[in-house]
């Protein structure tokens, strides 16, 4: 565990960068400091390995106060991930990976074997082994700055917007995977952003910082959501709160309907749909997107694929669900199962039902 307790930076000049901070970062989840630039959320991760000392309070790792501990120590148990990765450029993916285990002794051969099993880990095959940080695209360079991070094995991991360099689509793919890694992994985690929206998808708890170097509200994203302590958390999350709050509602009670299907080199004449679309699903009954089957008699031609819509996966949340019809064509989402297969779509009225029906068991508990 991670603690702070009533921890403070002032520097010279009088600045007070982070004000009497108490927080507690639980084993094995992941914490998200949010908050406004100038909020002390950076100086306040850098403080749990000493880039910067506090003025005062007190920091724990496990119990024991970070000021007692040797600073190149402390660091080794402290992986560390940054913003563009900040990787090598002289050496190759996998001597990055494998430079801490180097430097504290380890066999080459052991590290190598290492890296590439953490490369593995991480999304990236061997193939990337023998590459330079230059021949990477930003989104494999943040994987191998992860990967590293990782390479001691270390109780505790520190994260500084290390996603923000990307691209959406990239920042998306990249969140998902590290979600999935830390399910694995369940390191101790205190991670930086200035997106609401990812320190909800990620965070285990998320704590909000105010201006000044205040804590303004630690909670779940779902109680976050659901009970900002005041205006100033209130509007930090938005006025899509209702809306982001689906996220983290399921209900597999959604009636999802059998819906027609066609396929490249398929007659249009061959589908009898409710409407005028038709799901397309690829050879291994994947869904891609919708076909207006309305009109003549014509074969499926790859121009005719409307890709507007999104897919929902069936053990995903009532936003995905909501998301998926809204963004259709034909007004109802598709979803697929966890292995991608086309399993069938709802309506955005049975998903209000849905919402209905959960807010009154909210309610009611």
């Amino acid at each position: 565990m991670i603690t702070f307790d009533k921890v403070s930076k002032v520097y010279p000049d009088g600045t007070v960068a982070v004000n009497e901070l108490s927080l507690e970062a639980p084993n094995g989840k992941l914490t998200v400091l949010v908050g406004p630039s100038g909020c002390g959320k950076t100086t306040s991760m850098r403080m749990i390995n000493r880039l910067i000392d506090p003025s005062s309070g007190v920091i724990s790792l496990d119990g024991v106060d970070t000021q007692s501990l040797d600073r190149v120590a402390l660091r080794r148990r402290i992986g560390y991930v940054i913003q563009n990765a900040g990787l090598f450029p002289h050496r190759t993916i996998v001597d990055n990976v494998a430079a801490l285990p180097r430097l504290l002794g380890n066999g080459r051969r052991e590290t190598r074997a290492a890296a590439l099993e953490l490369l593995e880990r991480v999304g990236l095959n061997e193939s990337f082994a023998n590459r330079y940080p230059w021949q990477l695209s930003g989104g494999q360079q943040q994987r191998v700055g992860v990967a590293r991070a990782l390479a001691t094995n270390p109780p505790f991991l520190l994260m500084d917007e290390p996603f923000s360099a990307v691209d959406p689509i990239v920042r998306e793919q990249l969140q998902d995977e590290f979600l999935r890694l830390q399910a694995d992994i369940s390191k101790t985690i205190v991670m930086v952003t200035h997106d609401i929206d990812e320190a909800l998808k990620l965070g285990d708890q998320v704590a909000v910082m105010r201006s000044g170097g205040t804590l303004a509200q630690v909670a779940s994203p779902a109680e976050l959501l659901a009970g900002p302590r005041d205006a100033f958390v209130a509007d930090f999350i938005g006025t899509a709160r209702g809306y982001r709050a689906l996220g983290f509602i399921h209900d597999d009670t959604v009636a999802v309907t059998r819906e027609p299907t066609i396929t490249f080199g398929q007659n249009t004449g061959t589908i009898t749909a409710a409407g005028d679309w038709a799901v397309f699903v690829d050879a291994s009954n994947r869904p891609l997107g919708w076909v207006d089957v309305h009109g003549p008699d014509r074969v499926v031609r790859e121009s005719e694929i409307n890709l507007s819509g999104t897919v929902a996966r069936s053990s995903g949340t009532l936003r995905d669900l909501l998301n998926s019809a809204l963004s259709s064509p034909s007004g109802r989402g598709v979803v697929a199962g966890d292995g991608g297969q086309f399993v069938g779509t709802v309506s955005a009225t049975e998903i209000v039902e849905a919402i209905r029906r959960s807010k009154e068991t909210r309610v009611a508990s």
